[in-house]
Order: C-alpha cells, then structure tokens, then sequence
C-alpha cells in the first residue's frame, strides 16, 4: 500500500515570493518519484539538465525549453471531437496503472483511496505527477467540485513557490479521458502568479486575464475557508464550458491578490478557448495548462532558438474564441455567478 500525506489546513504555503524550498510534503512527493525512476516506470529518462531560454522581450518571461522526448516518446493521446465524451474502460485510463505507479495519496482524514497522485509515465520535466481524485468512480475528463478543491490542497501544501496543479479539457489537449489534474514544480516565477486582472464581476470577486485574446476568469483563496466557496464558483464557470462543449483549461497557482498584491492567496485561472480537434499538434506552440500558465515545451530545435515573445504571443491570440462567441460566454457567466 503506498503512503498517505494529510492535509494540514493550519499550514498553508501560498507566497509565490519565498526561496526555493521543500518540506515534508515535497521530500515525499520526490522521493516517491525518484523511486519510481530507479524501477524504470518512465517512457523515457527525464533530466532537467536541458536547453532552456526566457523570452524578456516584453514583461511576460515565458520561459521555453526543448523536450523532444515528450513529444516522441510519451503515449499516443486518444483522438477526441467532443469536451464531454463518456468515460471508457476499454481504453486506458488510471485503473489500469501498477500500484507501484501511485505515490502518495492526499487528504484531512486517512482515506489511501481518494486523492491519488501519481507518476506521469511521459513527464514535462522532472517530478511531474498526475493528480487522479476518486479513480475507482470512473469520472470522465469534465472537472467538478471535489477534484478543485484536491487541486488548491495539492498546491497549498507544498512549500515551493513554484508549484501548480493544471486541468486540460477534452479538446483542450487533455489526453486521458479519466478526471485527473497535472501538477509540476516550474523552474523559476511565471508570469501567473504576478500579472494584474481586471475587475470581472464584483459580486463574485471574479476578475478576467484580458492581456491576450485568449482570454481567462480568474478566482482567488486567502484561505483554506475560501476553498469550497471558490471551488463551487469555479465549477459553475467549468460546468457551463463543458456543457457548451467549449474547450478549458485550468490552472491553480501561488500569486499575489488581484486587489491587494502584498497578499498572497492562491489564483485560478480558466481559460475559454478554440477546441483542438482529434490531439493536432502544431509545429510551434501547443497551449495546455502548463504552456498557458508560463511554461512552454518545444518538440525542434529551430523553433526552440527561433521562437520569439511576438510568435507567442500570435500562437495564444490564434486559439482564442471569436469575438461575438466569447461576448456570449462572458454575458453567461456574468449570469451564473450572480444567481
């Protein structure tokens, strides 16, 4: 049987400001991981001793890194043409998984069953898990309440700045069809957990990421008291996407308030944007959750030495929504979250 953590509701670590550092939480989680390697569970070796560049042309400092083995060597993604597709227990999903392939679980009582994470056998870079909550219920790959609110626990409990938990819809590069979240440590700060948001809907203190056409609403918690009240209002933004069969991704992240910067709270952000027929992978940037909160992946070279803020900047534009659809999505949530 693998080990559990619990969840300490009095030990929350949300400042994106503090150096590097781990604790019981993360000693755990990459000690499991680094056992994993030594049994060979991976596709591939993974190192973080790789070709990595900031793009500070402008203030974002997105930081790229070529990783061909992600792209060559992980395991084919299932092909999918609608957000909300039954889950399938013929084809693979994290029942199938040797036990050994579990690390920890996590959560406030003793339950080894309920909020697993586990390796990601193709991994981004180094201690790269998956977060699987429930597996045994066989959910599909559409986000609700309980696995939000596994995602701010996971975040929370670690000491690393750095840390994120990140959800990808189906057509939003999920690969999956079985409800899990990623959760990776990033090398240095990205721009997440800084970047300032406009003022969305007051009632709900909703706030919108309008830097780029592809735009995200954005939630926050100060506290471990604001988890379940932000989860429900992020479920009500994600349940409205997935019934909509409009794409989403979701990131969980240290930052600073939208309201009052010197504090320092977790963010959530959603983004709406075009769905990603069939897995299409393009030749530059392919945004999921990890690329779209700052962190982006490259399969060439040429595009790794090449790539510039501008290019980027032109690849997240491209997936946005059309502009009388996004109106549209923006009018409903407005709706939903005031009732």
């Amino acid at each position: 049987m693998w080990q559990h953590f619990q969840f300490n509701q009095k030990s929350l670590h949300l400042s994106c400001h503090t150096n590097e550092q781990l604790n019981e939480f993360d000693v755990l989680l990459r000690s499991e991981w680094d056992r994993a390697v030594t049994e060979g569970l991976f596709t591939f070796q993974i190192t973080d001793d790789v070709q990595r560049r900031i793009l500070d042309e402008d203030n974002l400092h997105y930081m790229i890194e070529l990783n061909p083995d992600r792209y060559g060597k992980r395991r084919t993604p299932f092909p999918f043409e609608h957000v909300n597709t039954p889950f399938d227990s013929l084809k693979f999903n994290f029942n199938k998984i040797k036990d050994a392939e579990i690390l920890f679980s996590l959560d406030n009582e003793q339950d080894h069953d309920k909020y697993l994470v586990i390796i990601n056998n193709s991994p981004i870079r180094p201690y790269h898990v998956l977060l699987v909550p429930h597996r045994g219920l066989e959910q599909a790959q559409v986000l609700n309440i309980d696995c939000i609110i596994f995602g701010l626990e996971f975040v929370a409990s670690s000491a690393h700045p750095y840390i994120l938990a990140g959800f990808n819809s189906l057509c939003g590069y999920a690969s999956v069809n079985h409800l899990h979240l990623h959760g990776i440590y990033i090398p240095h700060r990205f721009y997440l957990q800084t970047i300032k948001c406009s003022v969305f809907d007051t009632k709900s203190n909703c706030y919108l990421l309008d830097a780029f056409d592809t735009q995200a609403f954005a939630f926050q918690c100060a506290n471990v008291d604001d988890f379940q009240r932000t989860a429900e209002s992020v479920y009500k933004v994600t349940n409205y996407l997935s019934l909509q069969n409009i794409a989403h991704n979701v990131v969980i992240a240290k930052g600073d308030s939208f309201s009052s910067p010197s504090t320092d709270v977790l963010r959530i952000f959603i983004w709406f944007r075009q769905s990603i027929i069939n897995g299409q992978m393009f030749d530059r940037c392919n945004f999921a959750c990890i690329e779209l909160a700052g962190f982006m992946p490259l399969q060439y070279e040429n595009v790794f030495k090449d790539l510039d803020e501008v290019a980027l900047r032109e690849d997240l534009n491209s997936i946005a929504l059309p502009e009388e659809r996004q109106q549209q999505v923006k009018d409903d949530v407005v709706k939903l979250l005031d009732c």
